[in-house]
């Protein structure tokens, strides 16, 4: 009697991407002594299928690789029995990591082999002594990463350009910057016109419409990078850089860098006292609920702080208040979410009848009204609003349905409102989206998250950080956004199509851990609904 056929996957990594440009590299070497392995267990019914899962360039201590997730994919449609590993290092170097993959083994009935350690994982000593292996593996990444970052850490205190992609307005010699003079005319050509225009948006189409491109340079593999035209994240990037003035930043401190500077300190400083007030309003832009009087002061029936926040659609923007709790994944109050024009004049008309003649007389209303508050309570249904004592004239005739009680230093005002139906017939901006209606948002990021899986897969970016300095976001963002490349297809559908439940955003999707299998996906989705 045959034995049973068993499909063996071959998965190889390497950390770095020096060297992947050679005929043989490190990669061909794990993927020929694991199909050797394979080759000699041929009479056990192993044969070795013919994709690829490779990983050049991908650190060990995340699950983010492109390679790994085709492979997990595979497992999870059972149509790989084994996987055979050089080491088991080049499967994960965490702890956690290793859990979750063998976890995904299990459910699957598939199991790995190490080609150079003696591993079955079937049994509980086989997990024993995978787990310390694991350890010693994961303390080795974690004393490398320390000492790397002290090296970093040294070299930037003085002044040393430490890597990473060329900045405009210079060339990198010798593993030090050296200034391009037409770049660097470039970099102080944007610096005056941002002084000069309205906002960074407009700074980035009048440099689009000019042709005035990101910098041209050659990566160490031979690739043509840059040249394009700026986003508004590069541009925010250079225009807050202080590397342009001759200066190294490392974990919020500064040190005089070994590179010369481009821009001069009082024209950054110009810059800086800029961004920081942010573009003015457009003329004639309607505008609703300008400046957060409420701020620090509102908070939802179960006690958290409210936020302000905002929403744009077309040409006009809306705002409104939001529990803290939505974010945080914490319970949530009976009124989560509130139109901020809509609860701010409901205050007003409570306020302001109430406020004593002797309070801020010279002020508008409104500017009598909010300094007299100092705490408000929002519910459906119900607004319990405290205010200073010596504001409000507690002999004054309150309207219908609404009680006033003294307390040590405040008024109580208490009111039934209900703050939760359509204003004007229109839903409040903030609430969640309706079926049928497309998450803009959602739609955006699923669609940048397999750009940049792509990008990773064919070698165009070299890492995640690589991709975030690319695009102007932070890794922490770009690590959030990535796995959605992995949505299961009909889920990525019911996005496209405005179909995914009325409550899953893209705030509320980031803040959940993604599953790797899609029918765990579905459930996540549906909790949702």
């Amino acid at each position: 009697m045959s034995a049973r056929k068993l499909r063996c996957a071959i998965y190889t990594r390497k950390s770095s991407s020096e060297g992947l440009d050679q005929d043989f590299n490190s990669l061909d070497a794990q993927r020929e002594a694991c199909g050797a392995y394979i080759l000699s267990q041929a009479g056990e019914g192993w044969e070795r299928v013919k994709m690829l899962y490779d990983d050049g360039g991908f650190s060990g201590g995340s699950m983010e690789r492109p390679g790994l997730h085709a492979l997990m994919r595979d497992i999870e449609a059972k149509r790989v029995d084994v996987v055979v590993v050089y080491k088991v290092d080049r499967l994960t170097r965490s702890l956690s990591d290793f859990a979750k993959i063998v976890d995904v083994f299990d459910a699957a009935g598939a199991s790995f082999v190490s080609v150079t350690q003696a591993f079955n994982t079937t049994t509980s000593m086989g997990r024993l002594t995978l787990n310390m292996l694991l350890s010693f593996a994961q303390f080795e990444r974690e004393v490398t990463g320390e000492r790397i970052r002290d090296k970093i850490a040294a070299s930037k205190a003085k002044g040393m350009w430490m890597g990473g992609n060329p900045p405009l307005g210079y060339d990198i010699r010798e593993r030090a910057l050296h200034i391009n003079a037409a770049e660097a005319e470039t970099v102080r050509d944007i610096y005056r016109r941002y002084l000069e225009v309205r906002s960074v948006m407009d700074l980035r189409d009048a440099l689009a419409a000019e042709g005035i491109h990101s910098k041209r340079w050659v990566s160490s593999t031979g690739r043509v990078r840059g040249g394009c035209a700026f986003t508004h994240g590069a541009l925010f990037h250079i225009l807050k850089s202080r590397l342009y003035l001759g200066e190294v930043v490392h974990r919020g401190r500064v040190y005089p860098g070994q590179h010369a500077a481009i821009v001069d300190a009082e024209t950054f400083g110009a810059v800086q006292a800029k961004l920081k007030v942010g573009a003015p309003p457009l003329p004639g832009k309607p505008v609703r609920g300008a400046g957060a009087p409420l701020l620090g002061k509102l908070f939802d029936d179960l006690g958290t702080p409210m936020t302000r926040a905002h929403g744009n659609k077309g040409a006009r923007r809306y705002h409104y208040y939001v529990s803290t709790a939505c974010a945080t994944r914490r319970a949530k109050g009976s009124l989560p979410r509130v139109s901020a024009p809509r609860l701010e004049g409901a205050i007003l008309d409570l306020v302001s009848s109430m406020l004593s003649r002797s309070w801020l007389p010279d002020a508008s209303v409104r500017d009598r009204v909010f300094p007299a508050i100092h705490r408000v309570v929002l519910g459906a249904g119900c607004l319990k609003i405290d205010a200073a004592k010596e504001a409000i004239d507690v002999r004054a005739e309150a309207s219908a349905g609404v009680v006033l009680a003294q307390q040590d230093e405040t008024v109580r005002i208490g009111a039934q409102i209900d703050l939760s139906a359509p204003l004007n017939s229109k839903s409040i901006v903030g609430a969640a989206p309706s079926e049928g209606r497309m998450d803009r948002a959602l739609v955006r990021a699923v669609v940048i998250a397999r750009v940049w899986v792509r990008a990773l897969a064919e070698g165009d970016a070299s890492s995640l950080q690589a991709l975030a300095d690319r695009d102007g976001v932070s890794s922490i963002y770009a690590g959030q956004i990535l796995p959605l490349a992995y949505l299961a297809p009909d889920l990525v559908e019911a996005i496209l199509d405005g179909r995914q439940p009325a409550r899953l955003t893209l705030a509320a999707l980031i803040n959940r851990a993604l599953p790797h299998a899609w029918a765990e996906q579905r459930t996540l989705f549906s909790a949702f609904a």
